[in-house]
């Protein structure tokens, strides 16, 4: 029996929309929604078939693409009036398992992303060191008889010396302290900027005690080898200068004798 003629092109196209159906539904199944899709989109264009447009939400939906799924079934429900109250129910119903799963879904990304990293604060600018040219002993202008003045002299060197001692006592505490925040801020969660700028300061304070130190003893020193000449007359002029600096220290010593 032969088949009409009219019948042949209504049949050759059922035959090529259940192939591209097939091919569909074959790509959902195999994780290409992408291909699904676009067979899809093609049998809607040739059908007008609401179901097809369905059938993208489905697509995307098994594929766990839930926001693309939910344009698909609302896209589907925009076309009031075509479709069934129950159809209309089943489609409200995958938006709200997309939606459900959506959040599901960020959560879960949210949660595996690792945490930033704090940022360090800045470290501190640290104190200025004091840098001082003022005379450590006062000028003696007038002249005395000579066992007076070197004993005198004797005097103030002793004297001098010891505020020097005392000066590097000072700087040798104030240089341990340094170093006690030095340990406590190498610490796990024990470094503040606070601590930082402690430790700034004791040691500046411990650099101007060892250059203070240096230069009173020395000059002390002075005075007295300079009071141990008795015999000779005393100085009319004695000025000792320290120069101190970041780490370093200075004296200058004048006089007329």
């Amino acid at each position: 029996m032969r088949v009409p003629i009219l019948l042949a092109a209504p049949l050759a196209r059922a035959g090529n929309t259940a192939r591209k159906e097939r091919e569909a539904r074959t790509a959902r199944l195999a994780g290409d929604p992408a291909r699904g899709v676009a067979l899809l989109s093609e049998l809607f264009v040739d059908t007008q078939d609401l179901n097809f447009i369905y059938n993208q939400g489905r697509c995307f939906e098994q594929n766990r693409r839930y926001e693309d799924a939910i344009g698909r079934f609302e896209e589907y429900l925009r076309v009031d009036g075509k479709i069934t109250k129950a159809a209309k129910a089943d489609a409200e119903s995958h938006i709200a398992d997309c939606e459900r799963l959506l959040a599901k879904q960020k959560s879960q990304d949210a949660a595996a992303m690792p945490p930033s990293a704090p940022q360090a604060a800045p470290p501190p600018t640290p104190p200025t060191p004091i840098v001082s040219t003022a005379p450590a002993v006062v000028q003696q202008t007038n002249p005395q008889p000579v066992g007076k003045s070197g004993s005198g002299l004797r005097t103030v060197g002793i004297i001098t010396a010891t505020v020097g001692g005392a000066a590097v006592v000072a700087g040798v505490l104030f240089n341990t302290k340094a170093n006690s925040l030095v340990s406590d801020m190498q610490k796990i969660d024990s470094y503040t900027s606070g601590k930082e700028s402690d430790h700034s300061t004791y040691q500046t304070l411990s650099w101007v005690g060892y250059g203070v130190g240096a230069v009173c003893v020395a000059g002390g020193a002075v005075l007295y080898i300079l009071g141990l000449r008795s015999d000779a007359p005393a100085p009319t002029s004695v000025s000792l200068l320290p120069a101190l600096g970041p780490k370093q220290t200075g004296i200058a010593l004048t006089g007329a004798f």
